[in-house]
């Protein structure tokens, strides 16, 4: 014998739980059917009160709707002449504002025409412009984007430009001045002297070997 699948061993539990309620549900039925039972002569009771209440309500109901019926097509049919007659007198005063109206509209749209044209054009101009704008911006992002480094290559020599600009910078803190004072610096890299030269504010200068 092989070993039994996961389905093969649900259905044997099932069949035994089935099984050992067989008794409690047979020994159930009789209460139910005592209940039943017990219950059938206060239904039959109702029953009469029942049918004894819809007969009654069901003439009242055909009464009442018979009664209405009348009152309401009497309502339509004297209403309905009114609404034809209000029809007929306001459509010749509808015409009439809408022929007299007609001429106002037509100038209106014809002087409001330049300025929808100068809407139109301004518009137009507008969207070139935010275009214009975004490019710019597209390309400054681009710029601020993009690593530039500046190197000087000489006699097997190689010097990057922003280190001695940083250098530069340093000598001129060196002889006893503040970083805030450099508003603006200068810088000139002579590779024949082994040497850059700079100038600070355009006042105070220095030198610095490579």
């Amino acid at each position: 014998m092989g070993k039994k699948s996961a389905e093969e061993t649900f259905k044997e539990i099932a069949k035994e739980v089935t099984k050992a309620a067989e008794p409690v549900i047979k020994a159930a039925e009789p209460v139910i059917k005592d209940v039943k039972e017990a219950a059938k002569p206060y239904m039959d009771k109702a029953e009469p009160y029942i049918n004894d209440f819809k007969a009654k309500a069901e003439p009242v109901y055909k009464d009442i709707k018979s009664k209405a019926e009348p009152v309401y097509n009497d309502i339509k049919a004297k209403a309905e002449p009114m609404y034809k007659d209000i029809k007929a007198k306001a459509e010749p005063v509808y015409n009439d504002i809408k022929t007299k109206a007609e001429p106002y509209i037509n100038k209106a749209k014809e002087k409001a025409a330049p300025a929808a044209d100068a809407v139109k054009k301004g518009s137009k101009k507008a969207a070139d412009v935010a275009k214009s704008v975004g490019n710019d911006i597209s390309k400054t992002a681009a710029k601020r984007k993009c690593k530039e480094e500046v190197f000087v290559q000489y006699n097997h020599h190689e010097v990057r430009a922003t280190d001695i600009v940083e250098r530069a910078k340093a000598d001129y803190i060196a002889k006893g001045h503040k970083m805030t004072d450099i508003k603006e610096i200068q810088v000139y890299i002579k590779p024949s002297d082994n040497a850059a030269y700079y100038v600070v504010n355009h006042a105070d200068t220095g030198k610095v070997e490579f």
